[in-house]
């Protein structure tokens, strides 16, 4: 089961498969590659990597995984574990499509095709169908494809739900038979239609062509080609003398300003600098915002609502970066 996964893992590049289908479905539907999908295009390209996590749920489900198929394979030795279909019909120049299925059998008696598909969650059956339900009819359209080459075979779906709500899911984990639905899916030929498979990969294939940068919303500093890097290194290495400078003199004028009240010198001047002792004073405003919030906002909530929209004022503001040199434990 192990060594599957870690298959799985490695045609992420390269490779679109069951898990991605909800991702092609949008692509299919909005017709263009949005936003969300870039990550995943991303590693598909080989232009980033894609982190591996775990967690108990994660664990619990390939778990549950491995009960299941253990399970069916004690009955019936032809029962294999995340075999891989490869696409001719749906893969395109720039990417493959595949699809690790869960659980396969291939029955050449009766000429029929079982794809199983497990899912631990905390939803109901109807609830988990419905979230997965694009990754079903991957592996339906995928299936349908391997049935046509075998020759006349049939395509059958199954999928195995096991209700983790309310469950510990800290190890050694306990496999409960009275939490597991598994039923075989029907109508999967009229719904897979709605399924965008073939008009999704053209989009994306075309998208391929000509992605040849990525850049996610923060990247590691160490990656960046050398030539970069350096560039940045040394332009914090200024910020850091700027910082220590601008200490030095808030420092310097700090003590100057003391001594200047306690001998009572007003300035001091050279041919090159002016130095002025400002007195401390007080100066009076009124806080319009502190009035608005507590005589206007607070009491006549309505009227404050009005007088936003009528006065509101929108300032547009060039984007610009801020560069944080850090220092010890202090930024």
């Amino acid at each position: 089961m192990n060594e599957a996964k870690q298959e799985i893992i490695a045609t992420r590049t390269g490779c679109l498969g069951g898990s991605d289908a909800r991702l092609i479905q949008s692509i299919a539907k909005a017709g263009k590659i949005p936003q969300s999908a870039m990550k995943r295009l991303a590693v598909c390209k080989g232009l980033a990597e894609q982190p591996q996590f775990t967690n108990p749920a994660i664990e619990f489900g390939n778990y549950a995984e491995s009960m299941v198929f253990e399970s069916l394979h004690s009955q019936d030795e032809r029962w294999q574990s995340n075999p891989c279909l490869v696409s001719g019909k749906y893969s395109r120049k720039n990417v493959d499509v595949i699809d690790h299925i869960d659980l396969y059998l291939q029955d050449d008696d009766k000429k029929v095709l079982t794809i199983g598909e497990v899912k631990a969650t905390k939803g109901t059956y109807a609830q988990t169908y419905d979230e997965y339900r694009w990754q079903l009819m991957h592996h339906y359209l995928l299936g349908c494809e391997r049935a046509k080459e075998l020759g006349g075979y049939k395509v059958k779906v199954m999928l195995s739900h096991y209700c983790t709500d309310g469950i510990d899911l800290t190890q050694p984990f306990e496999f409960d038979p009275s939490r597991l639905t598994v039923k075989t899916l029907r109508n999967m030929e009229k719904l897979s239609k709605s399924y965008h498979l073939a008009e999704a990969m053209d989009i994306i294939d075309n998208f391929l062509d000509t992605f040849t940068e990525y850049y996610e919303d923060e990247i590691d500093g160490n990656l960046l080609p050398e030539k970069v890097k350096t560039e940045f290194d040394q332009v914090t290495t200024f910020l850091t003398e700027i910082k220590e400078r601008e200490k030095k003199v808030e420092d310097f004028k700090k003590k100057l300003t003391e001594f200047m009240i306690s001998k009572g010198i007003k300035g001091i001047k050279t041919d090159a600098w002016a130095i002025t002792l400002v007195n401390e004073s007080e100066s009076v405003s009124v806080d319009y915002k502190a009035i608005f919030a507590n005589e206007i906002e607070a009491k006549k909530p309505r009227i404050a609502n009005k007088l936003k929209k009528q006065y509101k004022k929108v300032t547009k503001k060039k984007a610009y970066i801020t560069i944080k040199v850090r220092d010890n434990n202090n930024e």
